[in-house]
């Protein structure tokens, strides 16, 4: 019985030595872990990547073999449900038709690959005009130099077709604009007024409507 306790006693011992040894290092024992981290961290960031850039060149490699990309174009997110207006703020005759053509047809270029590529256009334009009084009257002043777009659909599930939107004519959405007023909202989902600097975007490519 007493050789029992004597060896559980050292036990006992031995295990709080180890104990109060990680204790009193646990701030190195810490720094050197989160040292270890970071070199693994690097190691990975500087011969990891080629790894990442091999399998974007062969997804790239797949999308074209496969032609995703058109199919991608083929989705249909119901583009012919939102209400858009086009109005023209410029001096150039009959810019709104040809904007409204584009969004209803598509057209033929991608300006990323810098080659032709058919982009289907799908919207349904409930107005095209020129940007006039009663306009401004609703929305304010617009400078004839900016594109401007305003969104008055203002529900959650709203916000796909508005990143759509910008996909199609190339925009930012810094040129976006909110007016959530009822009697617009009743009417219409989007109004595009088009500036001197409609060109500046994917639009500049309608001169080649698709058929």
């Amino acid at each position: 019985m007493l050789r029992r306790k004597q060896r559980t006693r050292f036990s006992t011992n031995q295990n709080n030595s180890i104990f109060n040894k990680l204790k009193k290092n646990f701030l190195k024992i810490l720094l050197l872990t989160m040292i270890l981290f970071m070199i693994i961290s690097i190691v990975d960031y500087n011969f990891g990547g080629e790894n990442s850039i091999h399998v974007d060149e062969e997804n790239r490699k797949k999308i074209k073999e496969h032609n995703l990309e058109k199919i991608y174009m083929q989705k249909n997110l119901k583009h012919n449900e939102v209400r858009i207006w086009v109005l023209n703020n410029t001096d150039e005759d009959k810019l709104a038709a040809k904007i409204r053509e584009c969004l209803e047809k598509g057209y033929n270029w991608d300006a990323s690959l810098k080659e032709p590529r058919d982009i289907r256009g799908d919207y349904t334009i409930f107005k095209q005009d020129n940007f006039g009084r009663n306009d401004q009257f609703h929305m304010g002043f617009i400078n004839e130099e900016y594109t401007k777009i305003f969104i008055h659909n203002q529900k959650a599930e709203f916000k796909t077709h508005i990143q759509e939107f910008l996909s199609f004519t190339g925009f930012e959405s810094d040129i976006i604009k909110e007016n959530y007023d009822k009697e617009l909202n009743n009417e219409r989902d989007i109004t595009i007024i088009l500036g001197k600097d409609w060109n500046n975007s994917n639009l500049e490519y309608c001169g080649e409507i698709r058929n």
